[in-house]
């Protein structure tokens, strides 16, 4: 590995990659010769390394993390490990987007068929997948482990829903890259208030909008027998209301979409040629849907009111022609741009794709012209990750951008830029075996019950001290922890403050007459936030 703010090492790079496929994590890379020809003049990798060596980005990938975390005080709680790097240009740019959010999980759940994609790696020993809340530096804010080994977290974002922000995810089984579950609310306490179900099809994992109508917009998938053949797996787009569960609109991808569009064969039991993985509002008043289709390589425009395509953007038969590089293949995450002038994308460039190595890419569309021009792109620091599934692009409000990189254990930043392809400015990295759908960057106000600020005190070997450790699962706002300890719960005073420090605080204080202890949690300005129980030695 190379220290921050050196070059990259090439080589070293291929030897982590090349350890992962050992391992079977499943990454793709291209070859030695492609990654000494990226001086070439012209290349889009040339490009691409003459920007890496810049000052203020991160030119280094993370150490590895180690594959679980445990604390005293939350033995129940087994998140994987997270490392992160990140350049001074991401502490100017901190103001969007404060915490991380993502949902660990083992990568093969959700590798579709035709991806190319083969891991055996099992997920981080002594682990649980769940979702998970960090900071920029990698440090653990909440996590919620999953029910049950057949419960999958996919999907974990802040929304808004009747103008408050909320959490929202999926859970449930995965069969076949596709979901059968349901979709969950949570409030800034963490306590699930809505849930929505199946409407004549299973939810699936891979989308869950909420917009400002109180709906939510959803993937689901409909398996159709078909005499003599594998079963025919058709994509939907459906509009639920939140509330009532009740379904509001829906779109098939067939008969609209021809399996014969797609790049990927009858696979054994069952044919997904369309595989949609993303839907979104298209900006005006008539409310149509941007849809990505990942096997046909295509993000179609469907007319809300007439359920038909207005026009469809790459694979066999799009209606724009693409410019240099703005080809995509096997895309996740296709979203519309505010002004409606083009598309973000996360462009896998997963087998069978010509492409050599995955990005985010956002494309200006030329509705006279039906012309697509990449407008930017972002790539990670020696551009050589194909991503065989998953992954996003995320526009963040200040211009930056967040890069998911699904199947492969990575997530990186991006700052504010004109530049075709910006600086890469915090990237993350999970244990080789763990995976996280999508990947965000939101601001966050969590405000747990104060069930959750637990206390552990234990005896150390100086006499008359004491260690204590404390944590509050999901508080965002504990600048300070105040210890009070006492003979008795009616004599506990006042021992000492003592600042916040990760999940969880560990801190020494002599306490020779003491034998119970309360943590009282205090934010920024010295107001308290809630008072633990009170505890004696362990």
């Amino acid at each position: 590995m190379t220290d921050p703010g050196q070059a990259p090492s090439l080589l070293g790079r291929r030897e982590f990659l090349t350890r992962s496929l050992k391992a079977g994590v499943g990454i793709g890379i291209g070859s030695v010769a492609l990654g000494r020809a990226s001086a070439a003049a012209g290349s889009p990798i040339g490009r691409h390394s003459a920007h890496i060596a810049r000052a203020g980005m991160v030119s280094s990938e993370p150490l590895a993390p180690t594959d679980a975390v445990s604390f005293v005080t939350r033995p129940d709680l087994t998140p994987v490990g997270v490392a992160v790097r990140s350049s001074v240009a991401r502490t100017a740019s901190a103001g969007s987007g404060k915490y991380v959010f993502c949902a660990p999980k083992s990568p093969h759940f959700a590798s579709p068929a035709g991806s190319g994609a083969v891991s055996n790696a099992p997920f981080p020993t002594g682990a649980a997948p769940g979702l998970m809340i960090l900071d920029t530096s990698g440090e653990l804010v909440w996590f919620k482990p999953m029910p049950g080994p057949t419960e999958i977290p996919f999907n974990f974002r802040v929304q808004r829903y009747r103008g408050r922000p909320v959490l929202t995810w999926f859970q449930g089984e995965v069969h076949n890259g596709h979901g059968d579950g349901h979709y969950v609310l949570a409030d800034s306490t963490y306590t699930p208030f809505a849930q929505v179900h199946s409407t004549e099809y299973p939810c699936d994992l891979h989308e869950f909008i909420v917009t400002d109508q109180g709906t939510a917009l959803h993937t689901a998938y409909e398996s159709r027998p078909r005499f003599g053949r594998a079963p025919l797996l058709i994509g939907h787009a459906q509009e639920v209301d939140i509330a009532t569960n009740q379904l509001l609109f829906d779109w098939s991808s067939y008969p609209e979409v021809s399996p014969k569009l797609a790049y990927v064969g009858n696979q054994p039991g069952f044919d997904d040629y369309f595989h949609i993985n993303s839907i979104d509002l298209w900006p005006g008043s008539g409310r149509d849907l941007l849809v990505s289709s990942r096997n046909t390589s295509t993000v179609y425009l469907i007319d809300r009111r007439t359920s038909t395509i207005r026009w469809r953007l790459g694979g066999k038969r799009s209606d724009f022609a693409l410019g240099p590089d703005a080809q995509f293949y096997f895309q996740h995450d296709a979203r519309a741009l505010p002004d409606g002038s083009g598309v973000s994308l996360f462009d896998d460039a997963s087998h069978p794709s010509p492409e050599t190595f995955a990005s985010g890419k956002v494309l200006a569309l030329n509705q006279r012209s039906r012309t697509a021009t990449l407008r930017r792109r972002f790539v990670h620091s020696d551009a050589m990750f194909v991503t065989p599934s998953q992954g996003n692009l995320q526009v963040l409000p200040n211009g930056g951008h967040v890069v998911g990189w699904g199947y492969v254990p990575f997530f990186s930043a991006y700052a504010p830029s004109a530049e075709f392809e910006p600086p890469m400015i915090l990237d993350g990295r999970f244990p080789n075996g763990a995976a996280s759908y999508r990947t965000f960057l939101f601001d966050w106000l969590g405000t747990p019950s104060v069930d959750d600020l637990r206390v552990v005190v234990q005896h150390t070997i100086a006499p008359g001290r004491v260690r204590v450790f404390v944590s509050w699962n999901g508080a965002t706002e504990v600048a300070t922890w105040q210890l009070n300890a006492g003979r008795d719960t009616s004599s506990l005073l006042p021992q000492g403050r003592f600042p916040k420090q990760g999940f969880e605080t560990v801190f020494d204080v002599v306490a020779e007459r003491a034998s119970h202890f309360q943590v009282v949690a205090l934010d920024k300005s010295g107001s308290e936030l809630g008072r633990s129980v009170a505890v004696t030695l362990e």
